[in-house]
């Protein structure tokens, strides 16, 4: 009841208390939310430096079987070795992009073999939970990997025939 009184003698003489939000609350929460945005879209482009650990080669020749190529790079396996990486087309794989064989090379895994080597739980590791990419599936990239390091091209397609995504369709 004494508030209502006060203020109702307030409003008598002209005296208003400040109604509203400051100016500096809207422009510090659009800052905020800037750098929130900006951290989403560079998170995954910031780099990781390289893997300390020296690549393997395992001498298959992905020409031999089909018209699939592997890449080559200047990049040494080890402090002043200059023999350059054979790198595979992970893309082959069937669920996997270029962003994820990206992700992949990050994590030190460049050949089919590597790949093949890999287990699925680590792999999921690798791009759900170290890259955030969540539309990803590997359970079937090992299998598909372990098929292209052999040489296998047609059975290869024809898992790859069976899949959806990378999935068991």
């Amino acid at each position: 009841m004494n508030f209502l009184l006060t203020a109702i003698l307030l409003q008598a003489e002209g005296v208003t208390e400040p109604v509203g939000v400051p100016a500096w609350v809207p422009v510090a929460i659009a800052l905020i939310l800037l750098l929130v945005f900006l951290w989403g879209l560079f998170r995954n482009s910031i780099p990781q430096g390289e893997p300390a650990h020296a690549h393997e080669d395992h001498g298959h020749d992905p020409h031999a079987a089909s018209g699939h190529h592997a890449a080559e790079t200047g990049r040494s396996t080890a402090v002043g070795h200059a023999e350059p990486i054979a790198l595979d087309d992970l893309k082959i794989i069937e669920g996997i992009g270029p962003k994820i064989e990206a992700i992949l090379h990050e994590a030190g895994i460049f050949t089919f073999a590597a790949l093949a080597a890999a287990s699925v739980p680590h792999l999921e590791q690798i791009v759900r939970e170290e890259a955030g990419i969540r539309i990803a599936f590997p359970d079937t990239w090992p299998a598909q990997a372990h098929l292209a390091a052999a040489g296998d091209w047609n059975a290869l397609e024809k898992l790859q025939d069976q899949l959806k995504g990378g999935r068991h369709a």
